[in-house]
């Protein structure tokens, strides 16, 4: 951030001017600072994924408003500005401030952490499941991962070759009969996610154990953070969707998450609990259908990685 954000983000939210800001954590479309304040409690400031409306934006913070009351973990609290609005635009991007939350990132090499994950999310799924109703005006203000939520193939291809990245990567993957044969995969694997589409809940959209936080005394798993591709969903897209990164480090490390989330949901009445083996044969094609959202949310955010959107287009041949 410059001194002229800064200044702008200071007023908005009415934050002493010498508020000092550190970066805190980035992803692949967003940003997070650090604000310590003398003699007051730090904030997080974060500026929003440029793909995300305001109005989603505001769906997310409803969300989050109603889990305060709702799961037994702490999850972000965003702060109200001084016109007792919660978003505010700055040279063209959307900012919000959020209480910090206190606990540490667990460790991701270990197996421990990620049986602890599992069983969070089962958690947080079966209350989701139960009080689904609550949520489902996301049903329209975010809408799930389907034909009609993802860009063609033909589309893609168009973006990608404009792109600074496309001089870097293989030939083939720049070609339409590739793209063809992508659709194909994609209709295949959307057509067999169909059959879970009764179990459909709010969920996480991003869950994994470097989206939480666990307390540096008791070690337990205290808070969930990173909602901002909360939606209306299937709730295998949040099991699924961490696996292959834990399997990155350690195979290990993504059975003992996915293991602990079936046992997790044992005698509840979420409904993948008595669908666990047909959840498992379709977390393939989860990945699949994952992996292509991910390669689009790249290409739309012009985000000119050729190392990483050549993986994901190895992931998706």
């Amino acid at each position: 951030m410059n001194k002229q954000e800064i200044k702008l983000l200071d007023e908005a939210f009415a934050l002493p001017e010498n508020t000092k800001w550190s970066s805190f954590g980035e992803g692949h479309a967003n940003e997070t600072w650090l604000g310590e304040i003398d003699g007051d409690e730090p904030v997080v400031l974060r500026r929003h994924n440029p793909n995300r409306t305001e109005e989603q934006i505001l769906s997310e913070f409803k969300c989050l408003d109603l889990l305060h009351d709702l799961i037994g973990y702490e999850v972000p609290k965003a702060l109200y500005g001084v016109n007792q609005e919660r978003v505010t635009e700055v040279e063209g991007a959307h900012y919000s401030v959020f209480e910090l939350i206190e606990g540490a990132t667990p460790p991701l090499d270990k197996v421990e952490t990620c049986k602890q994950s599992g069983q969070a999310l089962a958690n947080l799924h079966i209350k989701l499941w139960e009080e689904r109703d609550a949520f489902k005006f996301a049903e329209e203000e975010r809408p799930g991962v389907s034909k009609e939520t993802l860009k063609s193939g033909a589309a893609l291809l168009e973006a990608l070759s404009g792109m600074e990245a496309s001089k870097n990567i293989d030939g083939k993957y720049l070609t339409s009969e590739y793209w063809t044969d992508v659709e194909a995969s994609l209709n295949d694997a959307l057509g067999a996610l169909a059959k879970l589409s009764e179990t459909k809940h709010l969920i996480h959209g991003d869950f994994g154990p470097p989206n939480t936080l666990i307390s540096e005394n008791s070690g337990e798993l205290v808070g969930i953070l990173d909602w901002d591709e909360c939606r209306w969903d299937l709730p295998v897209y949040d099991v699924a969707g961490v696996y292959p990164f834990l399997c990155e480090i350690d195979k290990s490390l993504g059975e003992a998450f996915v293991d602990a989330y079936f046992a997790g949901l044992k005698g509840s009445s979420h409904p993948l609990a008595a669908r666990e083996n047909e959840t498992r044969d379709l977390m393939g094609a989860v990945q699949y259908v994952a992996t292509y959202k991910e390669f689009e949310l790249m290409v739309e955010n012009h985000l000119d990685e050729p190392d990483y959107l050549a993986q994901l287009l190895e992931q998706l041949a």
